[in-house]
């Protein structure tokens, strides 16, 4: 039995080991130096990694030319396997610690290694040795090389309604301990943003130094044309340091500071609370050019393909036939319009307006998905050979024109009607007319009019099941159970604060928005987006039974995720409210319009919001 199973380990070993070959030799070879510090004291040490990437089977890389630094040992040799959804990276670092013999700034030059007859070299580092100093101002480290924030978008000019990418870059030292973040988004005004796939985590090397980046991605579709600006992104944190704790005696400076004793002793800790904000970031939006434009365009910005299908193709005059229409490529989804049916006569077909349902069905990179029209015709005639031509035109930013796409006519066939017979209509005595006149059913609708008799129902019922007599019996029983449903409803509201303010929460909202309905018909800015702001926190507040404090943008997140509310949902609340409480205090309450949409939006997030709340 022991030798079975070790042949298995061994079979298995075999096959992964082949398996992780495969990954491995797919993977780059490259050779990086990096530094724990580029700005340091001369009583400080720096140390110096350079790590082979791709392969573990080469010799040591050549130590690299340095001037105004000693070695004082090294290398630390360490090899490292990572093993990400079946793809294998090795690595191999060789460490060295230097020592700062004189002040100024020094580059650490190139190091070099052979891998099968290639030669690959690092790029140069550059460093800085200032003066040292026993203060304890000099301790403090210098925290915007430590930590710092990007905001930028992927292009600074575009059109309107063309899809931008917006990124924020949390960068900060690796191995740098890092607590409380507190992140506040830019304001996206004249945006309709989406957020783009989860939160990412890597590494990245700036100027030798090696950072963890947490990276935000949004896509955000401008809705005017002009110069927009993305307000700046704003993070508050803490950086824990540890430095050597002081010495009281100075004699003994020398002998102390060695790294033993400072590993012996252990090192004292400090917090620095630091906040960090990102530079605006200006984008230039162009309206979409006149000139080509088709007369079928309803303003899809994007790139995007067609597909259509057809129900059935053997109908009778009148009877409904299903078109299928999707839209699916890159680009803003959500607000594509149906596309256009060509008739040759509008007497042909009957047309009734189109359902639809969208996917989105990518949000790593850019917004993808798909968008399915449902639109019902009817034939009028028996001489129809095939379904309206189907257009749909867009505009192509990439290219910056228009793009028309057509699906040809489908061929269906169209029977004659069932014919009906014709009712009379006689009226006897003097009024009756000299000719008995005829009505005739002309056609039939999407639902089809009962025609004959066997569809009647017969109406020679026993009394006992008639439904009036039924509701009757029943009005007792149900009034007992409305009393004491309504009596334990009022006894919790008066003892349960929660639940009181849970039941409420929506009315009291609405009683907000009739308020800032009123300061809207009196242009009050001011007081009408104090409606809408209270109108939010407190729903919120009283939904959630929290404080209104706790109601405020930079928690509204974490106090719908803990209940269940999606992350877009959550999102466009706090950015909402954020938006209003900054047209409240800035006095820019825009125009009567724009008034006009923040209320539609306000009333449309509380609703959507008690859906699921509720």
């Amino acid at each position: 039995m022991g030798k079975y199973v070790r042949y298995v380990s061994l079979c298995i070993g075999i096959i992964i080991t082949f398996g992780y070959t495969g990954s491995v030799c797919a993977q780059d070879i490259s050779l990086t130096a990096t530094v724990d510090q580029n700005i340091l004291k001369l009583h400080d040490r720096l140390e110096l990694t350079l790590t082979i990437h791709g392969t573990q089977d080469t010799s040591p890389p050549s130590f690299p030319n340095i001037e105004g630094f000693t070695l004082l040992f090294g290398p630390k040799v360490s090899a490292q396997t990572r093993i990400v959804n079946g793809d294998v990276s090795i690595s191999k670092e060789y460490t060295y610690v230097l020592q700062p013999a004189a002040k100024g700034k020094f580059i650490i030059g190139p190091s070099t290694v052979e891998y099968k007859g290639k030669v690959y070299s690092s790029r140069p580092v550059g460093v800085e040795v200032v003066d040292s100093s026993h203060s304890a101002d000099s301790q403090s480290p210098d925290l915007d090389k430590l930590i710092f924030l990007e905001l930028c978008a992927d292009k600074n000019d575009t059109y309107i309604y063309e899809q931008v990418v917006l990124s924020f870059k949390f960068f900060f030292q690796k191995g740098l301990p890092v607590s409380d973040i507190d992140y506040t988004a830019p304001v996206t005004k004249n945006f309709m943003e989406e957020k783009l796939g989860d939160q990412r985590q890597y590494e990245e090397i700036r100027d030798g130094i090696i950072y963890n980046v947490l990276e935000l991605r949004t896509a955000l579709f401008p809705m005017v044309s002009g110069e927009l600006t993305v307000t700046p992104a704003k993070l508050k944190c803490d950086l824990i340091i540890q430095q050597r704790r002081s010495r009281r005696d100075s004699n003994h400076d020398s002998f102390f500071d060695d790294a033993f004793f400072d590993d012996f002793f252990g090192k004292e800790q400090k917090r620095y609370p630091l906040k960090r904000s990102t530079k605006p970031v200006t984008i230039k939006v162009k309206p979409m050019p006149e000139q080509g434009k088709p007369k079928e365009f309803k303003g899809a910005v994007g790139a995007y393909e067609m597909e259509a299908s057809i129900g059935t193709r053997q109908v009778k005059v009148g009877d409904p036939i299903t078109l299928s229409i999707s839209i699916y490529g890159e680009g803003n989804i959500q607000t594509i319009n149906e596309p256009v049916l060509a008739l040759h006569n509008e007497n042909d077909f009957k047309l009734y307006p189109a359902e639809s349902h969208t996917q989105i069905t990518n949000r790593e990179e850019l917004i993808r998905g798909r968008k399915v029209f449902s639109k019902v015709i009817e034939p009028q005639k028996t001489d129809l050979k095939y379904t309206p031509a189907i257009v749909f035109s867009f505009f192509d930013p990439s290219a910056g024109q228009y793009k028309t796409i057509t699906k040809n006519p489908m061929p269906i066939f169209v029977e004659a009607g069932q014919q009906e017979m014709p009712i009379q209509l006689t009226l006897s005595g003097d009024t009756a007319p000299s000719a008995k006149q005829h009505a005739q059913i002309l056609t039939q609708d999407v639902l089809p009019i009962m025609t004959n008799l066997a569809s009647l129902r017969n109406q020679n019922i026993s009394v006992y099941k008639s439904p009036l007599m039924i509701a009757c019996l029943s009005i007792p029983s149900i009034a007992v159970i409305a009393s004491l449903l309504i009596t334990r409803h009022k006894e919790k509201l008066q003892s349960d604060v929660g639940y009181a303010r849970y039941r409420r929460a929506h009315t009291i909202a609405k009683k907000r928005l009739v308020t800032a309905q009123s300061a809207l018909s009196q242009n009050t800015p001011a007081e009408f987006y104090s409606a809408l702001s209270r109108a939010l926190a407190d729903y919120l507040a009283d939904k959630c039974n929290i404080s209104t404090t706790d109601a405020s943008d930079e928690k509204i997140g974490y106090v719908l995720k803990q209940r269940g509310v999606e992350d877009g949902l959550a999102g466009e609340f706090s950015r909402c409210l954020t938006n209003f409480d900054y047209r409240r205090f800035s006095g820019d309450g825009g125009t009567k319009d724009e008034m006009d949409r923040s209320l539609k939006l306000a009333a449309q997030l509380i609703t959507r919001l008690e859906k699921q709340l509720s």
